[in-house]
């Protein structure tokens, strides 16, 4: 193939690529718009990010390995169009279950392309000559990964949620006509091998089972009768399968791959780079909106740093893999990234914009080295069915970690702003019981706080004002009810006094509940917003500790040497 068009094919790959990876994120700040407009349980309404998620984690080997058999530059024109129809049904949706169904087909077709993406993409070039190829696809899974809140949030905000679905579209078209013109579609080279039933099968189950508890084990639980038997269905299936990969003849994973060190260690790379990553793209926004009444474009384009990061330090990455290798670059990613966390452990409601735009920078700096270093090293050196084998595994594995990061973050956050519930709760408590007032007002008023805390309404303050209207009544109910204990006689010469004392009385109680309110007010919003940089500083450690995966290149490298 001519230079001129490699480089086409390379860039229709990112393409391709670029668009399914935007989806896996690009809803995570449209949903509240999406819920909102179809009456839609925030239950029903996690479905339609996770089946995507979900879907492209199970289907990614099978759909990569039925490629090599039946011809990838046709199963890739397959994919765009799967993609594209499955976004105009998305778009098209009038309720929350279509559309989640109309996810899922979109996910498919996301299933098959992003794992020949790269396998196409690579395979255009030869061995000596992939790093290129590499890097800039490797640019574009981060970029657009990061990037999707981003562009959700513009796309909304201008023109409503449908169209978060409908821009594929055009994009699709486009696809479709330049694989038509560029791919070789007639007399593919093909694998002859029978389909392994029972491997798609195993595989299919377990990798099912296993994305199930992590995206359901926080409402779950995660020692539930559910729980325990998703864990029980996943590892039986997965012993079950390795067992039959050992023995099939055409085996839909061949496990060769696994005792190569660069390709094992470019999968638990990607995996945690993930897992960190999407930690922050899901949470960040919800703290900008919800707690520093940032609008959802505004959160959006504070983020927008982490997408620049990746997009502009990717090619200075994998110039650094190439002069000294993957270890380097690996630990020095994680460093980066975990001084990212280090600067979420201080988030608070004052934080300002440049403050968030460092912490999004550093973290995309991070990320860019090691998405470009575990991209260069999930090919090795492998062509052929272990080169299509090798992407299937990596992009599965790549959205495992994105549904893990999901599991870990938002049920890290759930647990600890429902910690910080109780605090402001008892801290509740105890300022009510020094003001002057009933106790069944205090009750009340409690009762009141508790309700405000634990859902998403108005500020305690704010739910506690009354109108001057609600004090007259409240006034006049009062003085009635003395006023009627007092003999018939006495109750028109007494009612101005009674009236002026129960209004001083009420106005007085009225005066602590605010000033009770405000307090109170003030410190659970600045507790529960704190319940993002407690979740950020005890994830922290973990981002350095990640940095040592850098050293499972160690051997390979040893190998090179002696070579």
């Amino acid at each position: 193939m001519q230079k001129k068009s490699q480089t086409k094919v390379l860039l229709l790959m990112c393409l391709g690529i670029f668009i399914c990876m935007i989806d896996s994120t690009i809803m995570n700040i449209t949903l509240p718009a999406i819920q909102e407009d179809l009456h839609t349980t925030l239950e029903t309404s996690s479905w339609m990010l996770n089946v995507y998620t979900m879907t492209i984690a199970v289907l990614a080997i099978p759909m990569a390995r039925f490629a090599d058999m039946f011809g990838r530059n046709k199963f890739y024109l397959l994919g765009l169009i799967v993609f594209g129809f499955g976004s105009l049904l998305c778009g098209l949706s009038f309720s929350a279950n279509f559309l989640i169904v109309a996810r899922f087909i979109q996910s498919v077709g996301a299933a098959i392309l992003i794992p020949l993406s790269m396998v196409i993409g690579v395979g255009i070039m030869p061995i000596e000559k992939r790093m290129v190829s590499l890097t800039l696809l490797g640019a574009t899974q981060g970029l657009s990964t990061a990037l999707g809140p981003t562009v959700g949030g513009i796309i909304t905000e201008k023109l409503n949620w449908h169209w978060v679905f409908y821009v594929n579209i055009p994009v699709c078209v486009i696809g479709v006509i330049a694989c038509i013109s560029l791919l070789p579609l007639k007399q593919e080279k093909k694998v002859e091998a029978r389909v392994d039933w029972g491997g798609l099968i195993l595989s299919t189950i377990a990798l099912f089972t296993a994305t199930l508890v992590l995206i359901k084990g926080n409402s779950w639980g995660w020692t539930s009768k559910g729980a325990l038997i998703c864990y029980s269905i996943s590892i039986i299936s997965l012993i079950l399968f390795i067992l039959l990969e050992k023995r099939v003849q055409d085996p839909m994973i061949n496990l060769a791959l696994f005792k190569d060190h660069q390709f094992l260690g470019s999968v638990l790379v990607v995996s945690a780079g993930y897992v960190f990553l999407i930690g922050v793209m899901v949470l960040l926004p919800q703290f900008l909106t919800r707690f520093q009444g940032k609008t959802e474009l505004e959160a959006a384009l504070l983020v927008t740093p982490v997408s620049g990061a990746i997009f502009l330090f990717s090619q200075l990455a994998g110039l650094l893999v190439k002069k000294i290798g993957f270890i380097v670059p690996v630990i020095l990613g994680f460093i980066i990234m975990g001084g990212a966390y280090y600067l979420l452990e201080s988030l608070n409601i004052n934080s300002t914009s440049s403050e968030i735009i460092m912490l999004c920078t550093l973290l995309g700096i991070g990320f860019s080295f090691i998405i470009a270093t575990a991209t260069i090293a999930s090919t090795s050196s492998f062509e052929g069915e272990l080169l299509t084998a090798s992407q299937g595994v990596f992009s599965m594995l790549r959205q495992v970690g994105v549904v893990l990061a999901v599991a870990i973050f938002v049920g890290g956050l759930t647990n600890k702003i429902d910690q910080n519930q109780d605090k402001v709760i008892k801290y509740a408590t105890t300022q009510l019981s020094q003001l002057n007032i009933k106790e069944a007002e205090k009750t009340k008023v409690l009762l009141h706080t508790k309700d405000v805390f634990h859902s998403d309404k108005k500020q305690v303050e704010e739910n506690n004002q009354l109108s001057e209207k609600q004090i007259d009544r409240m006034v006049e109910e009062k003085s009635e009810h003395i006023l009627k204990e007092m003999p018939s006689d006495k109750r028109e010469v007494a009612k101005p006094l009674i009236y002026k004392q129960v209004y001083e009385q009420v106005t007085k109680q009225q005066t602590e509940i605010e000033k009770y309110s405000k307090i109170v007010n003030q410190y659970g919003t600045t507790k529960i917003a704190g319940s993002f940089s407690d979740l950020y500083k005890s994830t922290a450690p973990f981002v350095f500790i990640c940095a040592f995966l850098g050293f499972t290149f160690r051997k390979e490298k040893k190998k090179k040497r002696k070579n």
